[in-house]
């Protein structure tokens, strides 16, 4: 995979976390200061502009840009995001099976009192805390279904694949399971 084919990745997986592609400066804007509030670092509007092609730009981009977009897209750094893309073309080549790459986490591993920020398209998704083994409260809830306070049991999550949570008690209410992410799987998964 070429460099112009994971620019291209980048862009295509911020706006699928976006929920829409930026055309607008006031778009580009809202981008910047979503990117600064995820990343704690700031990128130029200019910078922005030039790599979504907004503006026209030839040269190369700069590492610090790209580890900032790519850390914003729930990645470590521009190297961690450019071998995830290329694991996901050689691994999903296979429609039927195949094996799932480093993106797939085991919540398991989450301690009580710990975490985690899910996203997904149109600016959908959830924060989550530990409360037990695989167990979740769900602490700030973006246009979904699940409320602040709903207590979940969720198993594994992977990015570009839908959520699946099970058992779901909403103070005397219970739900067997819920499903979210259908159409474009989760675009993140960060701790808090």
């Amino acid at each position: 995979m070429g460099k112009n084919d994971a620019l291209e990745a980048l862009v295509r997986i911020t706006n699928e976390r976006l929920g829409y592609e930026p055309t607008t400066p006031s778009e580009f804007n809202d981008l910047l200061l979503r990117i600064q509030k995820t990343t704690g670092d700031s990128l130029s509007l200019s910078s922005i502009k030039r790599l979504w092609g907004y503006v026209k730009y030839n040269g190369d981009f700069s590492q610090t840009t790209l580890n900032i977009l790519a850390r914003f897209n729930g990645m470590k750094d521009w190297e961690s995001f450019k071998k995830r893309i290329e694991r996901e073309v050689a691994v999903t080549n296979d429609e039927d099976s195949g094996f799932h790459p480093d993106t797939m986490i085991d919540t398991g591993r989450y301690k009580s009192g710990d975490r985690f920020e899910l996203s997904w398209n149109d600016g959908k998704g959830c924060e989550m805390e530990c409360v037990d083994h695989m167990r979740f409260r769900v602490a700030k809830s973006r246009n979904i279904k699940l409320k602040e306070g709903d207590i979940v049991t969720l198993h594994t999550l992977c990015i570009g694949h839908p959520i699946y949570i099970s058992d779901i008690d909403r103070g005397d209410l219970h739900f067997a399971s819920y499903i979210g992410a259908k159409k474009s799987g989760l675009l993140s998964i960060s701790d808090v």
